[in-house]
């Protein structure tokens, strides 16, 4: 199946930021470069499961992210999760993160910028963390893409990486980026399903229809 480009982007981009002290100028330091580099190092982002709706107008997304402290040190990491933003694409106009707690998720907040939202996390020893992330995007494209090629930015691979494609059974002439594991019909949705292992993809995910 072909490669689609441009029209509506589905942006996941995950980057690990120095949360802490910068010098004055607001440059970061040698110092802040080698401890965001640490924690990247000790922080490990090793797995996700994606679901992406479109529909004539809009498409959401919720999708787990799965962190883990591989290091014997506490530790704490901010997450910047961009969106795109231009004529085709516009902000989302809702967006909601939650933390796992308990055995139940849990709100937290975020900052918001001109193109994505920002978080900060704490990791015990060892600890590891699930996040869940929905925002609704307005789209005036009938075409998505799911970027999954900014995994490199965690210079690892994902272990398991998994994405749900949930689209209108009305759409027609739908074309896929990927081959599908299997394709599920439910109602009035047509469900394709992918999996990956040990996931460092070169090219984004990507789905269009008429």
């Amino acid at each position: 199946m072909k490669r689609l480009t441009g029209g509506f982007i589905v942006a996941t981009l995950l980057l690990l930021f120095v949360c802490g002290c910068q010098h004055d100028s607001g440059v970061p330091s040698a110092e802040d470069k080698d401890l965001a580099a640490t924690r990247q190092n000790q922080v490990r982002f090793y797995r996700e499961y994606v679901t992406v709706e479109p529909s004539a107008t809009r498409t959401a997304v919720t999708a787990l992210y799965y962190f883990r402290n591989d290091s014997d040190e506490s530790t704490t990491v901010g997450i910047v999760y961009p969106f795109p933003i231009d004529r085709n694409h516009l902000y989302p106009f809702q967006t909601k993160v939650w933390e796992e707690r308990h055995d139940s998720f849990e709100p937290i907040g975020f900052v918001r910028g001109e193109a994505d939202v920002k978080w900060t996390m704490s990791f015990t020893p060892r600890e590891e963390k699930l996040i869940k992330v929905r925002y609704i995007q307005e789209i005036r494209k009938r075409r998505a893409i799911y970027i999954v090629t900014t995994t490199k930015l965690w210079k690892r691979p994902i272990e398991i990486a998994e994405f749900e494609f949930r689209i209108p059974a009305s759409f027609e002439e739908v074309e896929l980026s990927f081959t599908p594991d299997r394709t599920e019909s439910h109602g009035d949705t047509i469900v394709y399903y992918k999996r990956y292992t040990d996931f460092f993809p070169d090219e984004n995910l990507t789905v269009s229809w008429d």
